[in-house]
C-alpha cells in the first residue's frame, strides 16, 4: 500500500489522503456502502448563482495554490502556496476569452492557460507547455450535507514525472462524506478505489484555510492517493497536512504534502460528487469538451531511450469524443483530431465510473508496436486508422459527473505511443 507525506502549510494545510497503488480498497472485507439513495434527498444545499469574480483553491500534485479570476476587471492572480517553500511569488495580468479557454498576460508575456466554470472549477496551466496543471475549485462555505454522499476521483499524477508503477497504475478512487448541521465538522467513510488505504474513516474541519474556506486535517490519516512524489508512500508522516476543497456543485479537489521534507513530497486528487443514478454514456460521448491533456515527464528509459519533459496542452473533444491539441499550443487555431477517447462499460455500482475505458492516439514513430518491454498483462494495439495513420489504442479509467446538467470528465490512463517505454496520461474535460 501507499500513502503520502509532503506538504507546506504556509497558509494551507494539506489533504491527508494517502493510498496504496495496488490496493483495491479499504473496507476490510466490508460490502462498500452504496450511495447515494435515489429515493432520499441528500447532497450539496443549492448553489449560489455563479459571480463574475472567483478566488480558487487549487492542487498540482503535490502542492496547493490560489487563483483568482476577475472576470469583471478582466484581471487575474495566481500563486504556488506549499512549493517552492520561498518565495512564493504571486504572478497577475490581464485575461482574454478565446475559444473557450482564458488566456492569461503578464507584463506583456504569457502566463499561460485557464478553463474555468466561473465559481465552480477552474483548470489553470500556470506557464508553459511544460508546466504541470493546477486543478482548482472553490469552496464557498461550510456547506452542510443532506444524508451521506460519495465523491469519487482520478489521482492526479505526483511530479512532473508523475509515479509510475509497472504495470501502470490508474489511480482511482472515492469517499463517503456527511456533516454535522452547521457543516464545520466533516465525517469521512467507506473509501474505495486502487490508490487508498489507511483507517476506511476519518474525520475533518471546515473552516479559514489561509484566505479560503476549506476542509482540513493533519497528522497521520487516511489517505486517498498514495502515488506521492519522489516515491509512492503508505503511512503519511506525522507532520502532513490535508486540506480539500469542494465547490458548490461538488467538483472538488485535495491535496496533502508534508512541509518538513527535504523536497516535495505528497500527492493530489481531484474529481466530482458521484450522480444520484446511472449516467448515459452515449450521451456524455456526444458532447463538446475543452479540457488540458497532461503527459507525465520521462527519465531515461530502455537502451538509453531520453527522456521527455512534461506536457500540458489546451484539448478540444466534439461527438464520440474525438479530438486532441491545438497546433503550435495556439487556441485559436483548429485543433487536431488525432485522439479519441472510449468510455466503455458504466461500473454497475458506482455511478460515473469506468473502469474499461480506453484511449487511441497517432502514433508515428510506431512506438506501441516497437516496444517490447511491455509488464505482463499489458497489452496496448497498435494499428492503422482509416486514413492510413499509425495509430495506437490502451486502456484507462475514467470518472465523470454531471453537475448542474453539464459534463465533467477526470481520465487517468498511459500514453505508449508517447516514447519507448511510454509515459503517463490525464485528461481533465469540461462540457461546453
Amino acid at each position: 500500500m501507499i500513502r503520502p507525506s509532503y506538504i507546506r502549510t504556509a497558509t494551507f494545510l494539506a489533504l491527508t489522503l494517502a493510498a496504496a497503488a495496488a490496493v483495491s480498497g479499504c473496507s476490510s472485507g466490508t460490502p462498500p456502502l452504496i450511495v447515494p439513495n435515489p429515493s432520499a434527498p441528500l447532497g450539496l444545499p443549492t448553489p449560489p448563482a455563479a459571480g463574475a469574480v472567483n478566488a480558487y483553491f487549487g492542487v498540482q500534485s503535490p502542492g496547493t495554490w490560489t487563483l483568482t479570476l476577475d472576470n469583471t476587471k478582466n484581471t487575474f492572480s495566481y500563486q504556488a502556496v506549499t512549493y517552492p517553500a520561498s518565495p512564493n511569488t504571486p504572478v497577475s495580468g490581464t485575461i482574454r476569452s478565446s475559444h473557450g479557454f482564458t488566456v492569461l498576460t503578464s507584463n506583456g508575456t504569457s502566463a499561460g492557460y485557464a478553463l474555468e466554470v466561473m465559481g465552480r472549477f477552474a483548470i489553470l496551466r500556470p506557464g508553459g507547455v511544460n508546466t504541470p496543471p493546477v486543478l482548482a475549485a472553490p469552496q464557498t462555505s461550510c456547506y452542510q450535507l443532506t444524508g451521506r454522499s460519495r465523491f469519487q476521483y482520478a489521482a492526479v499524477p505526483a511530479g512532473a514525472a508523475g509515479v509510475v508503477t509497472t504495470p501502470p497504475t490508474f489511480g482511482y478512487g472515492s469517499v463517503v462524506a456527511s456533516t454535522d448541521s452547521t457543516g464545520k465538522s466533516w465525517q469521512f467513510e467507506n473509501m474505495q478505489g486502487n490508490v487508498v488505504s489507511g483507517p476506511a474513516s476519518f474525520t475533518a474541519m471546515c473552516g479559514s484555510v489561509g484566505s479560503l474556506t476549506a476542509i482540513s486535517f493533519t497528522g497521520q490519516q487516511s489517505v486517498l492517493n498514495g502515488l506521492w512524489t519522489p516515491f509512492p508512500v503508505d503511512v503519511p508522516t506525522a507532520s502532513t497536512g490535508s486540506v480539500i476543497s469542494i465547490g458548490p456543485t461538488g467538483l472538488f479537489v485535495a491535496d496533502q504534502s508534508d512541509p518538513t521534507m527535504d523536497q516535495p513530497t505528497g500527492a493530489s486528487i481531484s474529481g466530482v460528487m458521484e450522480p444520484t443514478s446511472a449516467l448515459s454514456t452515449n450521451d456524455i460521448e456526444s458532447k463538446q469538451y475543452l479540457g488540458f491533456m497532461y503527459q507525465g515527464a520521462t527519465t531515461i528509459g530502455l537502451n538509453g531511450v531520453p527522456p521527455t519533459p512534461p506536457i500540458t496542452s489546451p484539448v478540444s473533444f466534439g461527438t464520440t469524443l474525438t479530438g486532441g491539441d491545438f497546433p503550435n499550443d495556439d487556441v485559436t487555431q483548429t485543433p487536431n483530431i488525432d485522439m479519441s477517447i472510449t468510455l466503455g462499460k458504466q461500473d454497475t455500482t458506482y455511478n460515473g465510473l469506468y473502469l474499461n475505458a480506453s484511449v487511441t492516439v497517432a502514433d508515428p514513430a510506431q512506438n506501441c508496436a516497437n516496444f517490447t518491454g511491455y509488464p505482463s498483462g499489458v497489452a496496448p494495439i497498435s494499428g492503422i486508422n482509416a486514413q492510413g495513420y499509425n495509430i495506437c489504442t490502451f486502456s484507462g479509467i475514467a470518472v465523470a459527473g454531471d453537475p448542474e446538467g453539464r459534463y465533467a470528465i477526470f481520465v487517468n490512463t498511459y500514453n505508449w505511443a508517447a516514447r519507448l517505454g511510454g509515459a503517463p496520461m490525464q485528461f481533465y474535460l469540461l462540457q461546453q
